[in-house]
């Protein structure tokens, strides 16, 4: 088995379709670890889902727009901030579709706030490294950017790596994977107007999809 993570997907089924071709990813053996964010931005998030749940090897680590859209499936109300990033076009793609099967549903209710396998570490946005992951509170896992900040000045203590989404790297100037110490950044801009990245946690290798057009 080898052990694969992706970085925000964000809607994007032609890039996920992608990256998953380039990688020879074995959809019955390998293992795709998620960074959160697999929803809002682009046109097809239904369908995104629909491939992710084809794999039988699956982490899914919970986002912050993931989080959102989670609470729309129980409320029916959508917040006005997430509406206009990428929501929207989030709830489109659901409405397409009479009805909201329960797999996604419980896809969506079986996330991780993080992961770890091998003394690597996966978590959307970032945790107190100070306090450790484990005591840090859901909302700053899913939301942190101060993780990066830290990591370019320090090692993260206890981990031998670190993977985190929610940051693009276009913020660095970059589409590709960006490493501070032993942390990578893996949100190449998907989303928006970057590609989306998939990774070999063991050799580090990785592969990309084409560059994105901003969905309106």
């Amino acid at each position: 088995m080898k052990h694969f993570v992706v970085g925000d997907i964000h809607g994007r089924i032609e890039a996920l379709q992608q990256v998953l071709k380039l990688s020879k990813f074995d959809y019955q053996n390998d293992k795709l670890i998620l960074l959160g964010d697999v929803v809002d931005g682009g046109y097809n998030t239904y369908e995104v889902v629909e491939e992710l749940l084809k794999i039988k090897n699956r982490i899914f680590v919970v986002g912050n727009h993931d989080v959102w859209f989670n609470n729309y499936f129980d409320t029916g109300y959508s917040l006005p901030e997430w509406e206009t990033q990428g929501g929207e076009n989030t709830k489109n793609s659901y409405i397409k579709h009479l009805e909201i099967k329960e797999a996604h549903k419980q896809f969506f209710k079986k996330g991780w706030y993080w992961y770890n396998i091998d003394n690597m570490l996966f978590v959307h946005g970032g945790f107190d490294p100070l306090m450790g992951v484990e005591n840090t509170d859901y909302n700053t896992l899913i939301w942190d950017r101060d993780l990066i900040k830290f990591a370019q000045k320090h090692k993260i203590d206890k981990w031998s790596y670190v993977f985190v989404g929610h940051t693009t790297t276009q913020t660095y100037g970059s589409m590709e994977p960006v490493w501070f110490n032993n942390l990578c950044m893996m949100d190449t801009g998907a989303g928006w107007n970057g590609r989306l990245t998939i990774m070999d946690i063991e050799t580090k290798d990785y592969w990309q999809s084409d560059i994105q057009k901003p969905a309106i």
